[in-house]
C-alpha cells in the first residue's frame, strides 16, 4: 500500500494509505484550503510575517525538502502566533508556535496532525516551538531553543 501526505484543510494534515485520507478528512465546510505554492501544499494558522512566501519560494528552488524549508521558517521568522503545515506528497513538515498542536496515530506509520484536538480519536499534543517531520519511515521531531541571553553581554 502507498503512503502519501496531504493537508486536507488550513490546520489538517495527513499521513497514512488513501483510505486514511478520507477517513480523516476535514469535518469543517467553512474550514480555508491549503495553498499550492509549486509543487507543495502549505497551511499556515495565525498571524504570520508575509515574507514567509519568499523564504518557502526559495526553499523550493533550493530543492530542499520539506523539513528543511520549515526550519528555514524557523531560522528566518520570529516563531510565535502562527503554525505551518507543509507537503510535498510524499512527507508531512510541522512547525508549531505558541500554542502547539496535536498529533494522532490511529495506526502503525499513520499520522493526523491538528492544530485542534481530534475529536474521535486519542491524540498526543505537540509542544509549542517544535518542528517535526512525519515519513512513512515515522516521525522526526525538534524542539526550537528559548533564545538565551549571555549575561556577560553588554547590551548597551
Amino acid at each position: 500500500m502507498t503512503w502519501s501526505a496531504a493537508i486536507t484543510c488550513a490546520h489538517r494534515g495527513i499521513l497514512g494509505p488513501p483510505r486514511m485520507h478520507a477517513d480523516w478528512a476535514c469535518p469543517d465546510d467553512d474550514c480555508p484550503d491549503p495553498l499550492r505554492l509549486g509543487a507543495w501544499t502549505v497551511a499556515v494558522n495565525g498571524t504570520i510575517d508575509a515574507s514567509w512566501t519568499p523564504i518557502l519560494e526559495k526553499a523550493q528552488q533550493e530543492r530542499l525538502p520539506v523539513g528543511s524549508a520549515v526550519v528555514q521558517l524557523a531560522n528566518e521568522l520570529e516563531v510565535g502566533g502562527f503554525s505551518v503545515l507543509l507537503t510535498d506528497g510524499e512527507d508531512l513538515a510541522l512547525l508549531t508556535g505558541d500554542e502547539g498542536s496535536h498529533l494522532a496515530q490511529p495506526a502503525a506509520w499513520e499520522y493526523v496532525v491538528s492544530n485542534r484536538p481530534l475529536p474521535g480519536a486519542p491524540s498526543t499534543t505537540i509542544p509549542p516551538r517544535t518542528i517535526g517531520v512525519l515519513s512513512p519511515c515515522g516521525p522526526t521531531w525538534w524542539r526550537l531553543d528559548t533564545p538565551r541571553h549571555n549575561p556577560k553581554e553588554n547590551l548597551a
